[in-house]
């Protein structure tokens, strides 16, 4: 999934950035139309609805457990994906660069640094969990 995500958002850079692309604020996708904007805000529901759902049918246990399994998909995908991100496009050049993170419910801006630290506490976190109630 990381790598179809992450594919989209290549496309609409080239589309849309096709000098590159340089987030600065939030205003950074001010740029792409209403309803393009609000097909992509679909496809970020529709991953975590996907996430979630892969870690409800997998997990076995309680709620602890697909909670962790749906932490620990989260953090690879998210990882994964700027991995592709760097594949594809050769961005982000390091850590520190801003991106858009996610536009639901308002687009957050921060360092590529930030999601992928997140993305490795929530692996440990969710290891910690299964290890727990395993």
């Amino acid at each position: 999934m990381a790598y179809v995500e992450s594919a989209v958002v290549a496309y609409l850079r080239f589309l849309y950035y096709p000098d590159g692309f340089l987030v600065e604020g939030v205003h950074a996708v001010s740029d792409i139309s209403g309803a393009v904007l609000n097909i992509e805000i679909g496809r970020e529901v529709a991953t975590i609805a996907m996430l979630a759902a892969v870690s409800l049918l997998t997990a076995r246990g309680g709620w602890w457990s697909r909670l962790a399994f749906f932490i620990w998909a989260f953090g690879v995908w998210d990882i994964f994906y700027y991995i592709w991100l760097y594949v594809f496009l050769g961005w982000p050049p390091d850590l520190l660069t801003l991106d858009v993170l996610f536009l639901v419910p308002r687009p957050w801006v921060a360092p590529v640094l930030l999601p992928v630290t997140v993305s490795g506490i929530m692996m440990a976190c969710a290891a910690a969990i299964l290890k727990r109630t395993g």
